[in-house]
């Protein structure tokens, strides 16, 4: 005569269990992903149809719905409940007569205390029978797993893959976007199984340390691998097996890089290749990591990749942030209660539709917020399900997948984490951008020697840079090295297509000065470009500046190889020209400040490039 209110911490099983008793017993148990769209109208439609055909309804994330909508539907769910007690066959319902099956029933999920939930009223919570669903016995369900993936030695291995889980936990870093719970645990061994049916004559521990390595390592930032490669070394000694490698279709990888004019880095092409292989197990996964670092390029790269072994792969990419919320999966529209389709729900009924068996991958490419990802949890786990608040289902087909761009997950509660594959791309060693000078040399027009010039300045100039600068400077609006860099091709590019360069080095110091020191952040009395021209002195000597002024007050005469102050670009004396009976704002008085700023301008514009001048209110940008 009541519901159930199974509550507790993400990865538990509330949902599963809920559908597990539903099996048990025979009933048809449908899941609702509740969200802030659903009104009272739509919930009064689904208890309808479950009094009615006497399912069983599991409402996950209850708590998601607004305080206006809990309190009309505590109404709605007594009206349910007093006709189970009062055995009768017929009973109304939101001002409806319906004919009532008395073995349905309603089960509500939560996650207490996240983001954006509401306080169930008192009324709501005395419908419903409180349950807590405590964190489960990890190591009990991996040792059952393993049974029955076909490990013999079951109980040794899942004492070790639940240790090395809990160690982690403890000793790794506080990254948001680490989950060491039961749905991490769940698709390793769904790996380690593979690889056993596919190698059974291998040892079982070599098995589940290379699942345990290969499907965690994608995840794991820079400044833990240390730890975690010690933690497995101390749990399987003198274990290492190789990865399980398909050398053709890193081959298809690395002519699809060179095909997109991109350098096959071997750290590039293990991204590639690791993203495949969580697709294989996940059908949600999220590719993470500071702008720049190539997550845009890896999922096209693969998807090229896939096209060159005649594996078609469709893709839709949508940013979620360029709308609300309700534009982006559609609302009921109040008065008429006709429905608005939404922008993702209807790219993934266009896809769901389509009858081939091709892959098909919907990428997300925008920050995450509560807003809009909850409302995603029930397709991200395994009911793979979108439930929108006109109470349509539509489903996400096994060829279906979803990949999340996306720079951290700050915003993301754990409920969220632990439903995807995650694959973290680091762009701690640099390998972004050396691959993007090797790509952008390679194919540039230039004869070989000039190439390998390039290249070497490349090489002896801008890491020692930026090491120095990341740990002593700070710059005006945050920017990435591959960003610094490409700027330096860039301005390279069209000052050596304008002018007959003899100076190479001089043109490369001039370009690499100006990309990479000018936007630093503003100090009084330039205090931030005084010291930086005191780091390029005394480090690089080769190309020698005068000792008047900054490094930042010369340009390079390419026709005489030799630096000149940018005073002598000055065009005309503009204080002979001045009318004093007209207003002083009607003219510009060019300085060396601004003529360098036009003249970098000028060039970036020149190829299409956008400038972006910062600055405090007042220092002449316009």
């Amino acid at each position: 005569m009541m519901g159930c209110a199974p509550a507790g911490p993400a990865g538990t099983g509330k949902t599963e269990t809920t559908k597990d008793l539903a099996s048990s017993m025979g009933k048809a148990v449908y899941v609702f992903n509740c969200s802030d769209q659903m009104d009272y109208l739509s919930l009064a439609g689904i208890f309808k149809g479950l009094a009615a055909s006497g399912s069983w309804g599991c409402f996950d994330e209850f708590n998601r719905l607004v305080p206006e909508v809990l309190s009309v539907c505590s109404v709605q769910f007594k009206s349910v409940t007093d006709a189970i007690k009062a055995k009768v066959t017929r009973f109304t319902i939101q001002e409806a007569e319906i004919s009532l099956d008395n073995t349905c029933g309603a089960f509500i999920t939560m996650n207490p205390g996240y983001i954006g939930r509401s306080e169930l009223p008192e009324g709501l919570k005395a419908l419903f029978r409180p349950i807590t669903v405590v964190v489960p016995d990890l190591e009990l369900i991996c040792q059952n797993m393993l049974m029955a993936e076909g490990f013999v030695d079951a109980k040794d291995l899942a004492r070790k893959f639940t240790t090395l889980y809990f160690l982690c936990r403890d000793l790794l870093s506080a990254a948001k976007h680490y989950d060491w719970g039961l749905r991490a645990i769940k698709s390793v061994l769904v790996v380690a199984g593979g690889f056993k049916r596919a190698e059974p004559d291998l040892a079982e521990n070599a098995i589940l340390m290379r699942a345990l390595r290969d499907f965690n390592l994608p995840k794991i930032a820079a400044e833990d691998l240390g730890i975690f490669g010690g933690l497995l070394g101390d749990l399987f000694p003198s274990i290492n097996p190789p990865r399980n490698r398909d050398l053709d279709f890193e081959s298809t990888i690395e002519r699809a890089a060179e095909e997109m004019k991109m350098h096959g880095a071997p750290e590039y092409i293990l991204k590639i290749v690791q993203l495949q292989e969580l697709m294989e197990i996940r059908h949600s996964v999220f590719v993470m990591g500071p702008p720049g670092c190539g997550k845009s390029q890896t999922w096209k790269t693969l998807q090229k990749a896939n096209n060159l072994s005649g594996n078609k792969t469709s893709i839709i990419d949508i940013n979620p942030k360029v709308v609300s919320t309700n534009e982006f999966y559609g609302v009921v529209h109040l008065q008429t209660r006709e429905w608005i389709d939404g922008l993702f729900s209807c790219k993934l009924r266009d896809f769901s539709k389509e009858t081939d068996t091709n892959p098909k991958w919907i990428v997300l490419d925008g920050d995450l917020d509560a807003n809009w990802i909850e409302s995603m949890n029930s397709v991200m786990d395994d009911n793979k399900l979108l439930t929108l608040a006109s109470n349509e289902r539509i489903s996400l087909k096994p060829h279906m997948k979803l990949i999340f761009e996306i720079r951290n997950l700050n915003h993301a509660t754990p409920a969220t984490v632990s439903r995807a594959g995650i694959l973290y791309i680091s762009d701690d060693d640099g390998y972004q951008w050396r691959a993007y000078v090797k790509s952008w040399v390679k194919h540039s027009p230039y004869d070989a020697d000039r190439k390998e010039a390039l290249q070497r300045l490349f090489d002896n100039y801008v890491d020692e840079c930026y090491q120095y600068m990341r740990k002593t400077f700070k710059t005006i609006v945050p920017v990435v090295l591959i960003s610094q860099v490409s700027c330096i091709c860039k301005l390279l590019e069209i000052i050596m297509l304008q002018n007959e360069v003899k100076g190479l080095e001089f043109i490369f110091v001039f370009a690499t000065i100006w990309c990479m020191g000018a936007g630093l952040e503003i100090q009084e009395g330039n205090k931030s470009r005084l010291a930086f021209d005191k780091f390029w002195r005394e480090k690089f000597k080769t190309i020698k500046f005068p000792t008047k002024g900054t490094v930042f007050d010369y340009y390079v005469d390419t026709e005489h190889s030799k630096l000149m102050d940018w005073n002598n670009l000055r065009s005309d004396v503009v204080e002979n020209s001045i009318d004093t009976s007209r207003a002083i704002t009607n003219y510009t008085v060019p300085t060396s400040y601004t003529i360098a700023s036009q003249y970098i301008m000028k060039n970036f514009i020149t190829i299409g490039i956008a400038p972006m001048l910062v600055g405090n209110a007042g220092c002449g940008k316009t």
